[in-house]
């Protein structure tokens, strides 16, 4: 099971989320919400893209607060840091996807997203539309969720011609680089998915515009967290075996790549939070 961590996974003040229902347990991650009282924290890539609505207005829920905006978040292969918004009374609520199934609630190719950001309505128009006609500035997070999924089964339930064509090598691709933790080298994956490299370039571009190697590498990266953040004894000599590592040197690298600091840092930031 593929179940990637934020930089904070046991404690965020002024961050809440919920996990989805079991029918939508493959396609997203959670259903979140924030406010302005958040502070400014490392951004890790989690191989998921966002849905994200704005609420702005007074201090007072029920006087004056409207969705100010909706865009889409695509996924990210580099940490960045969150900043406080300038709107005080600011919330945010989000649909986070796995990167590899948000295209299945899309209008149009996710192709060229990765890092962006982008009003809703370039990519999701009909999942905007859906989610305005129901949502309100003065939900709290269990109200959304609940908008959330009958908008997301809804969207499910179109006909097959309204979705854009989704590659069954790519979820092939995907599975494999879960159960190997991303350790598996591309031409040992190539041959067991019966895939060329062009295909598998090509097919990633346009479900998660990243490629496969990226994505594989994040994959690594997100399950060596996992393992960092829940082991009660972490070696990281026992780490490099288990991933696929040259050597430690190797790991730590990779991992300070994606993760904006060292192993060491990270961890303290993450169980001195717990």
């Amino acid at each position: 099971m593929f179940f990637p961590l934020t930089s904070t996974p046991f404690s965020c003040s002024g961050y809440s989320e919920l996990l989805p229902s079991k029918e939508l347990a493959p396609y997203v991650r959670a259903f979140w919400t924030s406010g302005n009282e958040v502070l400014p924290a490392p951004i890790i890539p989690d191989l998921c893209a966002d849905i994200i609505i704005v609420t702005d207005g007074t201090e007072n829920k029920s006087d004056g607060r409207e969705i100010s905006s909706m865009f889409f978040c695509g996924v990210s292969d580099k940490m960045f840091t969150s900043v406080r918004s300038q709107g005080q009374h600011r919330r945010l609520f989000g649909i986070r996807f796995y990167a590899w199934q948000a295209s299945v609630f899309s209008d149009e190719p996710l192709l060229k997203t990765a890092n962006g950001f982008f009003g809703l309505e370039l990519h999701f128009l009909t999942a905007r539309k859906l989610l305005l006609a129901k949502l309100s500035p003065v939900m709290n997070l269990e109200e959304f969720k609940q908008v959330a999924e009958e908008t997301l089964l809804e969207l499910l339930a179109r006909p097959a011609s309204k979705i854009p064509e989704q590659n069954p090598i790519v979820m092939d691709a995907i599975i494999q680089m879960i159960r190997t933790r991303g350790s598996q080298n591309l031409s040992s994956l190539l041959k067991d998915i019966h895939a060329s490299e062009r295909q598998l370039e090509r097919f990633f571009a346009q479900t998660l515009s990243l490629s496969p190697k990226k994505v594989s590498s994040l994959i690594r990266y997100q399950s060596l967290w996992q393992s960092v953040c829940f082991s009660k004894k972490f070696d990281i000599q026992d780490a490099v075996a288990d991933f696929g590592y040259f050597d430690q040197a190797h790991l730590l690298n990779d991992f300070k790549k994606f993760h904006g600091m060292t192993l060491a840092q990270a961890r303290k930031i993450a169980l001195g939070a717990k």
